[in-house]
C-alpha cells in the first residue's frame, strides 16, 4: 500500500485504529520511517512504513493486523485536530448540528465515545472555521460593502464608524437596501411598511433592525436591514433617515408604518415622517395590556375592539371594558384610536393589518443566523433575500387569474357570506348606491367611492351580483392582482463573489465595539413573559406545568392537604363536636339518681338440675351516666360487677314507652365487644336508647 506523504500515512493509521478501538504508539518517527505498534505489551500488533526515494511515495513494509487486546472505547488518538479534521465537513452540510447530535454521530460513523469537553471545544473550533472568525470580520466590513455595491450598483450600504486618536476606529453601524428590493417595492407592493428589530446571539451583542413589505399574495420580503449596537432613538433616526431617502418621500407614495411599541422607536417615527399613518402592533399591545390585567375576559375583549370595522362596533365594545374594569378603560382609551382599531384605520395602505407578523417571520427566519459573526449574517440575509425572489418569482409563474391565490381564497369566502345579505338598488343614474339588508343592522354600499378598503366586503358583493355587470374580482385594489405581484419580482439580487476575491479597499479596518463579559454561560433565547408558554419539541413533554391549586380554598401555590384554611376548619368543627357532646351529657348527669350503697351479694350455690334458672337484668336507672372524668376513669379502671336479680324465668311483657335520657357510652354499656373498640367508642359516641331498648341479656352457665 503506497501514501504520498508521511502525514498521509500516519491520519490513515489514526483512523484505522480508532475504528477499531485500539491505541497504538509511534515507536520511530523519522523523515524516512515510521514505525507505530499497540501500547499493549502482549498484543503483535505492528505496522511499519518506508519512504521510496525514487518517487518520494511511501510503502507500507510490514504489517501485522491481529491484535489479542481488548477493546478500548475511549482513545487518546482522537486528538482535537482529529476531530476538527471529521467535524468540519459535517458542519458545512449541517450548520445546525447540536453537542449531543455531533456525540451520536462520531459514535455512529467512527465508533469512538468522546467526553463532553472534547466536543464543545471541537464544535467552537469548527464553526470557528465554518463561519468565520467574529472578532476578525469586522475589519473586512468596509471590502464587503465596496463588493455588494459592486455586484448591485444602485443599491445604498453605509457604515458608519467612530473615530479613535490613537488606535483603529470602532464599529458602530451597518446599513444595507439593495436595489432590486427598493424597485420591486415601488413597482407593486402596497405601502405599509413593518418596522422591528431582533437581537444578535454574537460575543459582541448588537441588534439587527428591519423593514419589511408583503406583496400581492401576501409574501414576505425585506426592503432594507441594518445591524447597531443597541436599539434606542439615536439609531432608530438613523435608520429611518436612510430608508426615507431611498423610498423617496412619504407623502408623495402615501407610505404607512406598523412596529410594536420599542424603545426610542415612537418618538423617531415622528420626526423622521411628521403626521405618518403609523400603527401598533395589537399583539404587543395585548401582552403588554396582560401584565397588569390578567382576566382572561378583559384580554379578549382587546382583539374585539381591534377587529372592530365600525366605530359604533368600536364605542360598544370599549364601554363593555368600561364596566368591567375602569382602568384598563383608560389605558386602551389613552392609545390614539387609528392606531389599533380597524374601525379608524386609514384607507390609503389598502391593508387592514393588526399585527406586524411581517417581521416576527422574518425575525424567525433569521433566527440560527442571529448567532453567527456580522458579514456572515449579512451574507446569509442577502442569501435570503434573493432565493425568496427567485421561488415567488417561480411559484406563480404559470399561475392563470386575476387574483393571487391567497386573495382569491379570501374573496371566495367572503362571497360565501354574501348569500346572507339582500341588496336593494336606490334608482341612481350610475347604478351604484345600494341598501343591503340583512343581520344585524342594514348597510349602504356605493360601488363607486371603493370604501371596503382593498378588497369588497360581503355586502359590496351582494350589490355587485345584484348589478351583475362587472366580476367582484374587477372591483379589486390594482395592488392585489397578478399584474401587481409580476412587477414586484421582475428585479433580481446579483450574486456576491468569496471573501478570498473581494477587493481590499483603502479604509482602516475597524475593531469590533467593546464589551463587557457577564458572568456565567451566554444567553441565546429571549426572556418570555410569564404569560407565554415555553417552547418544546412535538414529541416531549414540557417542564413547565400548570400552577397547583387547591381544590378546598381554590388558591394557587398548595394543595388540599396542606391548605390552612382547611385544617382551621377542621379544628373548629372538631370543637364544635366536643362541646355539643358535653352539652348532652350533662343534663343525663344532673337528673340521675343519688349514688346507691352497695350491698355485697351472698356467694351463689351451684345450680341443681331442679333449680330454676337465673335471669340476669342489666338496669340502666341504677347505673349513674358518667360524666367526661369519671368516663376516663372508667376506662382505665376494670369495670364493676353488674348486678345480678334472681328469680324465676319469666317472659317478660313489651316495656311501656319510657323517655329515655341520653346516656354516655361505656365500657359497662356495650357488651359483646372487645375492649379496644369500647373504649374508641366512648371517645367520641353518645350512645341514646329508643323508648323500645332492650338491655342485652346473658344468661350463665
Amino acid at each position: 500500500m503506497v501514501f504520498k506523504s508521511k502525514s498521509e500515512f500516519m491520519q490513515a493509521t489514526r483512523d484505522y485504529t480508532i475504528q477499531w478501538g485500539r491505541n497504538i504508539l509511534f515507536s520511530k518517527n523519522d523523515k524516512v520511517r515510521v514505525k507505530a505498534v499497540c501500547k499493549s505489551e502482549d498484543c503483535p500488533w505492528v505496522v511499519y512504513c518506508a519512504c521510496n526515494k525514487q518517487d518520494g511515495s511511501w510503502q507500507i513494509k510490514t504489517l501485522v493486523d491481529s491484535h489479542t487486546c481488548p477493546r478500548w472505547r475511549k482513545n487518546r488518538a482522537a486528538t482535537q485536530t482529529w476531530t476538527l479534521s471529521k467535524l468540519v465537513p459535517k458542519l458545512r452540510k449541517h450548520p445546525t448540528m447540536k453537542h449531543r447530535e455531533v456525540y451520536d454521530w462520531f459514535v455512529r460513523k467512527c465508533n469512538v465515545y468522546l467526553n463532553s469537553t472534547c466536543i464543545t471545544r471541537a464544535l467552537k473550533a469548527a464553526r470557528k472555521i465554518v463561519e468565520g472568525d467574529e472578532i476578525a470580520q469586522y475589519g473586512l466590513v468596509w471590502d464587503y460593502a465596496n463588493e455588494l455595491l459592486t455586484s448591485n450598483p444602485g443599491s445604498t450600504v453605509q457604515v458608519s464608524v467612530i473615530p479613535m486618536p490613537e488606535s483603529p476606529p470602532l464599529f458602530d453601524r451597518f446599513y444595507v437596501c439593495i436595489d432590486a428590493c427598493n424597485r420591486g417595492f415601488k413597482a407593486g407592493c402596497r405601502p405599509l411598511i413593518g418596522l422591528d428589530g431582533a437581537f444578535l446571539k454574537t460575543l459582541h451583542g448588537g441588534q439587527i433592525l428591519t423593514a419589511c413589505r408583503q406583496d400581492a399574495n401576501n409574501h414576505i420580503l425585506v426592503i432594507a436591514y441594518a445591524i447597531v449596537s443597541v436599539k434606542n432613538k439615536d439609531n432608530w433616526k438613523w435608520f429611518l433617515e436612510l430608508l426615507h431617502n431611498d423610498l423617496g418621500d412619504y407623502r408623495e407614495n402615501k407610505w404607512c408604518f406598523i412596529s410594536d411599541m420599542q424603545k426610542g422607536l415612537i418618538p423617531a417615527v415622528q420626526e423622521v415622517f411628521p403626521r405618518v399613518h403609523h400603527r401598533f402592533c395589537v399583539w404587543h399591545l395585548w401582552r403588554n395590556f396582560s401584565k397588569q390585567w390578567s382576566s382572561t375576559e378583559l384580554k379578549d375583549m382587546v382583539w374585539e375592539c381591534a377587529r372592530s370595522r365600525t366605530t359604533v362596533e368600536f364605542n360598544r365594545n370599549m364601554n363593555r371594558v368600561k364596566l368591567i374594569n375602569q382602568k384598563a378603560w383608560e389605558y386602551l382609551d389613552k392609545w390614539p384610536k387609528d392606531a389599533w382599531t380597524k374601525a379608524h384605520f386609514s384607507e390609503l395602505p389598502k391593508v387592514d393589518n393588526i399585527c406586524n407578523n411581517a417581521c416576527e417571520s422574518f425575525n424567525a427566519k433569521i433566527k440560527h443566523d442571529r448567532g453567527k459573526s456580522i458579514l456572515t449574517l449579512a451574507e446569509e440575509v442577502r442569501r435570503i433575500i434573493m432565493k425568496s425572489i427567485v421561488d415567488n418569482r417561480k411559484k406563480l409563474e404559470n399561475y392563470q387569474g386575476i387574483l393571487p391565490p391567497v386573495q382569491q381564497s379570501r374573496l371566495e369566502a367572503m362571497t360565501a357570506l354574501s348569500s346572507h345579505w339582500a341588496p336593494q338598488w336606490s334608482g341612481d343614474e350610475k347604478e351604484e348606491l345600494y341598501e343591503v339588508h340583512g343581520w344585524p343592522t342594514n348597510m349602504v354600499v356605493d360601488l363607486g367611492k371603493h370604501t371596503c378598503s382593498w378588497m369588497p366586503c360581503m355586502h359590496a358583493i351582494s350589490a355587485i351580483q345584484d348589478k351583475n355587470d362587472k366580476r367582484a374580482e374587477d372591483y379589486c385594489h390594482d395592488w392585489l392582482k397578478m399584474e401587481a405581484y409580476r412587477k414586484t419580482y421582475c428585479f433580481n439580487v446579483n450574486p456576491v463573489k468569496g471573501q478570498d476575491l473581494w477587493e481590499k479597499t483603502p479604509h482602516p479596518a475597524p475593531v469590533p465595539p467593546p464589551f463587557k463579559a457577564k458572568p456565567g454561560r451566554p444567553t441565546k433565547k429571549r426572556r418570555r413573559d410569564k404569560e407565554e408558554q415555553p417552547t418544546g419539541s412535538k414529541t416531549k413533554m414540557k417542564r413547565k406545568y400548570n400552577p397547583i391549586r387547591c381544590m378546598y380554598c381554590s388558591e394557587i401555590g398548595h394543595n388540599k392537604r396542606s391548605c390552612a384554611k382547611k385544617k382551621a376548619t377542621e379544628a373548629e368543627e372538631h370543637a364544635r363536636q366536643l362541646q355539643l357532646q358535653l352539652a348532652l351529657v350533662a343534663p343525663a348527669a344532673e337528673g340521675a339518681a343519688p349514688e346507691a350503697t352497695t350491698v355485697p351479694a351472698e356467694p351463689n350455690p351451684a345450680p341443681s338440675p331442679t333449680q330454676t334458672p337465673t335471669v340476669i337484668d342489666i338496669s340502666q336507672c341504677d347505673s349513674i351516666p358518667p360524666t367526661q372524668e369519671t368516663q376516663q376513669e372508667q376506662l382505665t379502671a376494670r369495670p364493676s360487677k353488674l348486678k345480678v336479680i334472681k328469680g324465676k324465668a319469666r317472659l317478660q311483657s313489651s316495656p311501656k314507652p319510657i323517655k329515655a335520657a341520653p346516656v354516655a357510652v361505656s365500657a359497662e354499656t356495650i357488651k359483646g365487644t372487645s375492649s379496644a373498640i369500647a373504649k374508641k367508642l366512648a371517645d367520641f359516641m353518645t350512645f341514646v336508647p329508643t323508648p323500645t331498648f332492650k338491655p342485652p341479656r346473658k344468661t350463665d352457665k
